[in-house]
């Protein structure tokens, strides 16, 4: 039986694993891709140590530490977890099995949708969750963003090298991204700020996107704008339904509540990262929490558990 399962290989999973590897413990992490959301995040200006850094290349990074440590991720997907009489059993969606005393989530989060009608139908064809991604794909082209916060205004800075034009959906009173960003974005003219505004529908050809219904909350009216790209930037949902299995308390988000040393409501049961209920939904936050998770799983397994929620 194994110490520690680590699920998830994005900035939590990956710090945690090279804490536990420090620690010489027993484990493995198991992961259906390295990086997590860091890999589709463009420019990073606000990780320690780096003024300016692509994604990508700060992942490679981190995976070159690992490999250092000899850390080998077991790249699959980790599709049931158990609870035994001691520890638990992690099974993959190949077929492979895993006993370890504890299990730490680091499962992160995934895009939320508008679930309007044509969405999915136009999803990667006009639709897109990823602008670092896709932009290129829309030079000269008009398109939306929607989302009033610092990923709906990034997405929208990164447009600027691209789009033609670029409405900015919020549905709210205003805009939330922070006053740097507001002040590039909205004072470029090829940017229309819509507040008040939602998505009704996606409409298209059959084969891509053409245009959008938005509502006028305010004015109670709808209408359609033409454009050929929609970039959905409305906050993430948490990966937290194997954890919901094993009992363990969530919030009304949906995320896994943890104590301050990373604990959840189920004895053995750890989380770190943005599937759980911390605040800030950080690329740092989330490398920290990894380590800091590790150590206390590393200080329970060594001297006990002195207290849970």
């Amino acid at each position: 039986m194994k110490q520690l399962a680590i699920i998830g290989g994005g900035p939590a999973g990956i710090s945690a694993s090279i804490y536990a590897a420090r620690k010489k413990m027993d484990f493995v992490l198991i992961t259906k891709e390295v990086g997590g959301q860091v890999i589709k995040a463009g420019n990073i200006e606000n990780y320690l140590g780096y003024a300016m850094v692509d994604g990508i290349i700060l992942v490679e990074k981190m995976m070159e530490h690992m490999r250092k440590l000899e850390v080998e991720p077991i790249l699959d997907e980790v599709v049931d977890v158990e609870r035994l009489s001691e520890g638990f059993e992690v099974r993959t969606a190949s077929g492979q099995s895993f006993k370890t005393k504890t299990v730490l989530f680091c499962t992160g989060s995934e895009h939320r949708r508008l679930n309007v009608p044509g969405e999915k139908e136009y999803t990667g064809r006009g639709i897109s969750y990823c602008y670092t991604c896709d932009a290129p794909f829309f030079k000269n082209k008009k398109v939306a963003v929607v989302g009033g916060g610092n990923s709906g205004f990034e997405a929208a800075e990164q447009l600027l090298n691209y789009a033609s034009t670029i409405y900015l959906l919020e549905i709210s009173d205003q805009f939330r991204a922070d006053e740097v960003l507001r002040e590039k974005v909205l004072g470029n003219e090829k940017v229309i700020p819509l507040l008040r505004h939602r998505v009704v529908s996606a409409e298209g050809d059959g084969m891509f996107l053409k245009a959008i219904v938005v509502e006028d909350l305010e004015k109670g009216k709808t209408y359609r704008l033409d454009v050929e790209g929609l970039f959905v930037e409305i906050g993430l949902e948490p990966n937290t339904k194997l954890a919901q299995k094993l009992g363990v308390l969530l919030n009304s988000r949906g995320e896994i509540i943890i104590d301050c040393n990373n604990r959840t409501s189920e004895r053995g049961v750890y989380a770190a990262g943005d599937c759980t209920n911390i605040f800030a939904k950080q690329i740092i936050t989330a490398a920290g929490d990894g380590a800091k998770a590790l150590l206390s799983i590393y200080h329970d397994l060594t001297y006990g558990v002195s207290s849970w929620i």
